[in-house]
């Protein structure tokens, strides 16, 4: 009988068929014998081989999902400067279309500056008594 391969084998299993394929050969139990754990091994072999299969078709199926999507956002894209340019002078219809971001694109800030550096002392202060009052409850 062929030698399963091994490399789905877990390590018992390994170590027991290499056991009963050469010291245990001819032993035969009424539900067990080196036939059967062969059986089982080429079965493990080829649920293994339908797993690669698989996840080798999993795998091209990602690539397509990536391809149609790269392709769709380039058009999306497109689509968004062509609704640009029709939406020049309708200013509703500007709003919405400017509304949408391209991907990898930040929102427009609003109108008013951000503020850098840190907060000034009493609104630091007014900040820490809110959560000491709020721990105190």
């Amino acid at each position: 009988m062929p030698k399963p391969n091994l490399t789905a084998l877990s390590p018992l299993a390994s170590e027991v068929l290499e056991l009963y394929a050469s010291a245990l050969a001819e032993v035969r139990f009424p539900d067990l014998d080196l036939a059967t754990l062969h059986t089982l091994a080429d079965e493990l072999r080829d649920a293994q081989q339908e797993v690669d299969r698989l996840d080798a078709e999993a795998h091209d199926a990602r690539e397509r999902v990536a391809a149609c999507s790269a392709k769709l956002d380039a058009r999306a894209e497109r689509a968004l400067a062509y609704a640009r340019i029709f939406a020049e002078g309708k200013p509703e219809l500007s709003a919405l279309v400017g509304a949408v971001r391209p991907h990898g694109q930040p929102p427009p800030e609003s109108g008013a500056p951000k503020r850098r550096g840190r907060p000034r002392k009493a609104e630091a202060h007014e900040g820490q008594l809110d959560v000491l009052d709020s721990a105190a409850e």
